[in-house]
């Protein structure tokens, strides 16, 4: 899996959560409850690897602080899905 951590990018450290969000505050999880459960599933799967990619496996789409999350971060991982 390709990683995006370099020195363009805030390291991984900065973009974990530093505590747990309430399910009904969490970006990804508001997101998710909004989905049929097909969806769910698919949709969750994409945002792990995003996470992913972002965090050189360090977090998943719960752990990952998407409110961190600026333009270049975007940018890569649409480099990165598109090779």
């Amino acid at each position: 899996m390709v990683s995006l951590v370099d020195g363009d990018l805030q390291s991984s450290e900065n973009l974990k959560l530093t505590a747990p969000i309430p399910v009904t505050l969490h970006p990804a999880s508001v997101y998710l409850s909004g989905l049929s459960e097909g969806s769910r599933r698919t949709i969750r799967y994409s945002l792990n690897t995003i996470a992913s990619l972002l965090t050189n496996g360090d977090c998943d789409a719960d752990t990952l602080d998407w409110s961190m999350l600026r333009y270049q971060h975007t940018a890569a991982v649409r480099v990165a899905l598109k090779m």
